[in-house]
C-alpha cells in the first residue's frame, strides 16, 4: 500500500514513515520544513540533533534498502498540493503537516493567524484534492484530545447520544479548546467530517493524548535506532516541549519543575511506539465510503 506521510519531517511524521517503511509499507514524506524555522524564531532547539532531511532519507535507504520518497512543498499551495498527489498516488494519507503547539498559537496575533491559516487551510486543500483526484483514498489524521477541553463529563468517542425535550439524536461531542491551536483542530474536524459526509470520503481522526518518546525500541532494529542520523527530535523548551519532556529534563539537571497554574490538572499520555501502531491499525482498516471515524 502506498501511504503519504504530510508533515513527515516532525515528530510523529517521521516515526510514522520509518515504521512504516519497515512494515514494508511504499512510504512519501511530503514536508514544507517550516519546523526547523519555527525553531531558529524562537531560538530554540531539539536536544537531539536532527540531520537534513535528504540524509536521514538516504541512511534509511542504506541501513535498510527500502526508498522513501521525498516531496518538498507547503499544502496550504494547492497547485503543489495536488501535483505532489497525483505523482505519489497515495491509497492513503496520514496527515502530521500542521503547527501543533498551543503555546505557539498564542504568542500573538500572527502566530494565532498562521496557526489557524496553516492548520485549516492546509487540511481543507487536503480533502479537496482527495475529492478531485483520489476519492477512495483514506485520511488519517492525528487530532487531539484538546479538542474536547476538560469537561465535567465524560468525554465519548467523538459522538454523544443526547435527549432533549423528548427527543433524541446522536451528535459530534460538544468541543471546549482551549487555544487557537486546538480550536484549529477543532474546525479541522468540523471540514473532515462535512467533506466526508457531502462528498463521500473516508477519514479517521485519532485524537490522541501527548505523546512521548524518541527511539522505536523493539520495533525497529536496535542498529537501526542507534543510528544517529535516524534519531527522533527531543523537545523541551517552553513552547514545543511538551510537560513531560521538560520535566525530566529538568529532573536530570536538578531544575525545579516548571509546574503551572495550581498543578492540579492531569493529562494522558502515549508512547510513540504505540502511536505508530494506532497509525497502522488505522491505515490497514480504514473507514467506511462516507464515514467520519473518531
Amino acid at each position: 500500500m502506498k501511504v503519504l506521510v504530510i508533515g513527515g519531517d516532525g515528530y510523529c511524521g517521521w516515526a510514522t514513515a520509518l515504521y512504516l517503511s519497515s512494515k514494508g509499507y511504499e512510504v512519501g514524506i511530503l514536508d514544507s520544513m517550516v519546523r526547523r524555522h519555527w525553531d531558529m524564531e524562537i531560538q530554540v532547539e531539539t536536544l537531539t540533533p536532527i540531520a537534513p532531511i535528504q540524509k536521514r532519507i538516504q541512511r534509511w535507504k542504506d541501513l535498510t534498502g527500502k526508498k522513501i520518497d521525498l516531496y518538498i512543498g507547503d499544502i496550504t499551495n494547492y497547485d503543489f498540493l495536488s501535483k505532489t498527489l497525483r505523482q505519489f498516488e497515495p491509497e492513503s494519507i496520514v496527515h502530521f503537516g500542521e503547527q501543533r503547539a498551543a503555546p505557539f498559537s498564542m504568542i500573538d496575533r500572527e502566530h494565532a493567524v498562521m496557526t489557524q491559516v496553516n492548520n485549516v487551510v492546509g487540511t481543507l486543500n487536503i480533502l479537496y484534492a482527495m475529492k478531485e483526484d483520489f476519492p477512495d483514498a483514506h485520511l488519517v489524521k492525528l487530532g487531539t484530545m484538546g479538542e474536547y477541553g476538560t469537561p465535567n463529563i465524560d468525554i465519548e468517542e467523538g459522538y454523544i447520544t443526547i435527549e432533549h425535550n423528548g427527543r433524541k439524536d446522536t451528535l459530534p461531542y460538544p468541543k471546549q479548546p482551549g487555544s487557537f491551536y486546538h480550536l484549529s483542530k477543532v474546525h479541522d474536524s468540523h471540514n473532515i467530517h462535512f467533506a466526508c459526509k457531502i462528498w463521500g470520503l473516508r477519514a479517521t481522526d485519532l485524537n490522541q493524548g501527548v505523546v512521548y518518546g524518541v527511539a522505536l525500541t523493539g520495533l525497529l532494529d536496535d542498529e537501526i535506532i542507534k543510528d544517529e542520523l535516524l534519531i527522533n527530535r527531543l523537545d523541551y523548551d517552553g513552547v514545543f516541549g511538551t510537560a513531560l519532556n521538560r520535566f525530566c529534563i529538568q529532573a536530570a539537571i536538578g531544575h525545579p519543575l516548571t509546574v503551572y497554574g495550581s498543578g492540579g490538572q492531569t493529562r494522558a499520555f502515549l508512547d510513540i511506539r504505540d502511536t505508530v501502531r494506532c497509525m497502522e491499525l488505522a491505515i490497514a482498516n480504514p473507514a467506511e465510503a462516507g464515514k467520519f471515524r473518531v
